[in-house]
Order: structure tokens, then C-alpha cells, then sequence
């Protein structure tokens, strides 16, 4: 699918930001290097992104290519405890996928609404669980030109990766994840508990990015905000939650703008009130 001027709030869970000059969908690595290298003819910029569940967009919206890695370019297999899938899985899925078979490792993505090539460039996690260390090999394509990291050479930090490094601009068309065999009934608790954690204590009912900041040396962002006296505070239609105060959800009507001017404040309010800087989670991306 190759569009021009799509609106880009269509396909972010916050539902907002302006448009790409380019969107294309790519449903095959052959795809992908075609978009790729018509970007670099063309001289344009090339972003990429998955399903949106942890982006902010301008309300300007991007120029240039946005590459979305999602529905389009989802296929998974198991091979023992291989778990082999293309960019585009969602984790949940991947999650029930690696139950089915009864492998563990996974459980803690049953409730992350991402996609597997976001997860790999920022490294997610929850509940004490990252993708990073499951990760066995990645295929990518950079510059046009399809490529494989081992896990040697797939570097990943805390909510960070060698994608946001020195291979910043490669697109990851597929990963090899290596779990561990379980009993399906300590999984699938595992699983449940985590899903009743997340409804019980996060916005599930509201439109949001996530978690909107990474959390500080020694602090944790919810507690923070809510000392700060911020739980509720709202710019616009962006809104603290009442719930978690680590995360922002939409209420109404919502500019892109309304969500950057309350996350400035929340870093203004506790970098003075605690000397302590916040630093997004979420990927904030195109043009005012």
C-alpha cells in the first residue's frame, strides 16, 4: 500500500498527529528494500513504525516515507523452542502463540499491544521481563540491503537497542526468539496475573502511548507526578491519569500539541520540585 498525505492519527493509539507525505505497508522484505531505496532516490527522510502504541506525532505529521511495519508483515512459526517472527506480530499474539506450544519467556509481552519490531528497538518490557535477552538473531534491511545480527551482535540497554545506535535507520523485517520449555498451567497463570495486574492498576479504558516516561535512577515516574500534585492535571484534551499517574491519556479532543505541552510541564514540575529530569518513553516524532 503506497498513499500519499495519510493521516497518520489513523494509526497511533493516541489518535492524533498530522500527516506523511509517503505511507506504504509493506508486506514483504522485497517490499521493504523498495521502499527503502525509493526514499534514498528520492532524497527523502524514512521513518519507520509499528502500530502506533508508543508514538506521539506531531501535529505537522511527518515528511518524507513512513514505513509501518504492521498487520501487513505478520507471519510466526515454532520450531522447538524457536520461536521465528516477522516484524509485524503482535506480542500478545506471540505470547498465546508461545503457550500454545508450551514455551516460556513470553509471558510478560501477553499484555503489551505492540508489535515484535518495535519491541526489538526499544527493548520492552514489563513485569520484570525484556525482549532483548530473548532475542537469538535479527534479519534487517539497511540501506536497501537485507542483512542478519546474531545475538552478539544485537546490542540492548534499558528501553534501548542497537537500532537507536549505530544501526539507527535499519528496519527489522523478522527476529529469532529462543524460549524455554514450561508447564502450560504455570504460563498461563503467569499470563493472568500479569492481565489482571495491568487492568487493575493502568488506563486500559482510554486512549494512550503507554508508560510516557522511562523510569529514573532510584525514583518511579507514577509516584513522582502524584507528589508533584499532577494526578488529573489535564492541558486540552490531555489528561494525567487518575488511575497511574506514569501515564497520559486522551479525553475528548486532542492535539498532538496538547500531549507535548503536558508532558513539558510534568518535566518542569518535577525537575524543580525533585531535582529529578524525566526522560520520554514514548518515541515523539515529526513536525510541529
Amino acid at each position: 500500500m503506497f498513499l500519499k498525505d495519510y493521516p497518520l492519527s489513523k494509526v497511533t493509539s493516541l489518535g492524533v498527529g498530522g500527516p506523511a507525505d509517503f505511507f506504504i505497508q509493506p508486506k514483504s522484505t522485497h517490499e521493504v528494500v523498495q521502499a527503502q531505496n525509493f526514499s534514498a532516490e528520492k532524497g527523502l527522510p524514512l521513518t519507520i513504525i509499528g502500530y502506533g502504541t508508543n508514538l506521539l506525532i506531531r501535529d505537522g505529521g511527518i515528511r518524507g516515507v513512513v514505513l509501518q511495519m504492521a498487520q501487513a508483515f505478520a507471519g510466526a512459526k515454532v520450531e522447538g523452542t524457536i520461536l521465528t517472527a516477522q516484524a509485524g506480530c503482535l506480542l500478545g499474539s506471540l505470547s498465546k502463540l508461545a503457550l500454545h506450544h508450551h514455551l516460556s519467556g513470553l509471558e510478560f509481552a501477553v499484555g503489551i499491544p505492540g508489535g515484535l519490531g518495535g519491541a526489538a528497538f526499544m527493548n520492552a518490557g514489563a513485569y520484570g521481563g525484556e525482549i532483548g535477552p530473548l532475542i537469538r538473531s535479527i534479519q534487517y534491511v539497511q540501506n536497501g540491503q537485507p542483512g542478519t545480527w546474531n545475538r552478539d551482535e544485537f546490542y540492548f540497554s534499558y528501553r534501548s537497542s542497537r537500532l537507536q545506535g549505530d544501526a539507527k535507520g535499519a528496519n527489522v523485517t523478522q527476529a529469532e526468539l529462543e524460549l524455554t520449555p514450561g508447564e502450560p498451567c504455570d504460563i498461563l497463570q503467569k499470563m493472568d496475573d500479569f492481565q489482571n495486574q495491568r487492568r487493575s492498576k493502568q488506563p486500559l479504558e482510554y486512549p494512550s502511548a503507554g508508560s510516557t516516561f522511562k523510569r529514573p535512577p532510584g525514583h518511579y515516574v507514577g509516584p513522582l507526578i502524584e507528589k508533584a500534585g499532577l494526578k488529573g492535571f489535564r492541558i486540552g484534551g490531555a489528561q494525567v491519569s487518575t488511575k497511574h499517574a506514569g501515564f497520559i491519556i486522551k479525553t475528548g479532543e486532542a492535539t498532538a500539541q496538547d500531549f507535548l505541552d503536558l508532558i513539558a510541564k510534568i518535566q518542569d514540575t518535577i525537575r524543580q520540585g525533585f531535582g529529578v529530569q524525566l526522560e520520554p518513553e514514548i518515541r515523539i516524532l515529526g513536525e510541529d
